[in-house]
């Protein structure tokens, strides 16, 4: 979900604060009120995410699922605190809007400058309903994502840490740059994107204690010895397209994935992991509600 929220952080400061400031043109000394200046305290973003491909780092499941995602977001916005909850509604063959869990988020967002560094602090509590996605091994997270930000080009670096039977490393290294186009109340921009992921799987030795048949041999040792070593994951390629206006957004996300470094074990294909090129476009539509007091 790292991709969606951070995607949606991104989002939330391309709305540009509106002041309304009262004409006088009464040039007498006649006392005039004071302006009534409201201050935005926090903000709440609902709204869904249709994901056509759920992925791990481009491992998927053996059902190829989709996901429809309902999700709440509430932001105080002068502490930089944020937290959010997200639903998992699994769709493939078998299955038409099962629920799959939910995934909580607490975090921080610091910088606002155009230029410099920006990012954000975070934990997740990951509460899955089912052991059929190769991330529904994971019980919680905790990372950071940063951007250096610069006019031709933003650098952006992240780590975290994965929590299943055993703790997983990851590290991502990317760049982007944003092309902002302003018209009335409406904003467009569009954010070409390279990301090369890199990290440890032992959460796909816990996927397999999960979801092999009891009594059933498997190398466990072998795949213990590969999941736990540092490797390049995937790489992805992505230009988010967001419109805004007023307090709706609308975010298409078309997305190339290539896996590196999969997990595959000679003579038992069923339990290598599913992984290959992949194309999608996410699908995001929000609403904003701003929760206002007077200064």
């Amino acid at each position: 979900m790292k991709p969606f929220l951070f995607t949606l952080l991104l989002c939330f400061s391309f709305l540009l604060p509106a002041r309304v400031w009262a004409q006088v043109t009464d040039t007498t000394l006649v006392p005039q009120p004071k302006p009534v200046v409201k201050k935005t305290v926090a903000t709440i973003f609902t709204g869904a995410v249709f994901a056509p491909r759920l992925h791990y780092y481009g491992r998927t499941d053996d059902l190829n699922s989709n996901a429809v995602l309902p999700t709440v977001l509430l932001q105080f916005d002068s502490a930089g605190i944020y937290a959010s909850g997200t639903a998992v509604l699994l769709n493939n063959r078998l299955q038409t809007m099962e629920y799959a869990g939910t995934i909580a988020e607490l975090g921080f967002k610091f910088g606002k400058k155009p230029t410099g560094f920006t990012g954000n602090i975070y934990g997740n509590k990951f509460f899955y309903n089912t052991t059929q996605l190769p991330q529904s091994a994971l019980k919680g997270q905790v990372g950071t994502n940063i951007t250096y930000q610069t006019k031709p080009i933003n650098i952006t670096a992240s780590g975290s840490a994965a929590f299943s039977n055993r703790t997983d490393f990851f590290a991502s290294g990317g760049l982007n740059h944003g092309f902002r186009w302003i018209k009335g109340k409406s904003v467009f921009v569009i954010t070409p994107t390279a990301t090369v992921n890199a990290g440890s799987q032992n959460f796909t030795t816990t996927y397999y204690k999960e979801n092999t048949v009891p009594g059933v041999p498997w190398p466990q040792e072998e795949v213990m010895e590969n999941s736990q070593r540092f490797k390049l994951l995937s790489y992805e390629f992505s230009a988010p397209v967001i419109f805004a206006r007023k307090n709706f957004y609308f975010i298409a996300t078309p997305t190339y994935v290539v896996p590196d470094n999969v997990i595959t074990i000679p003579g038992h294909p069923e339990l290598s992991e599913k992984a290959g090129n992949l194309f999608f476009v996410n699908l995001t539509a929000l609403v904003s509600i701003k929760i206002k007091k007077t200064k």
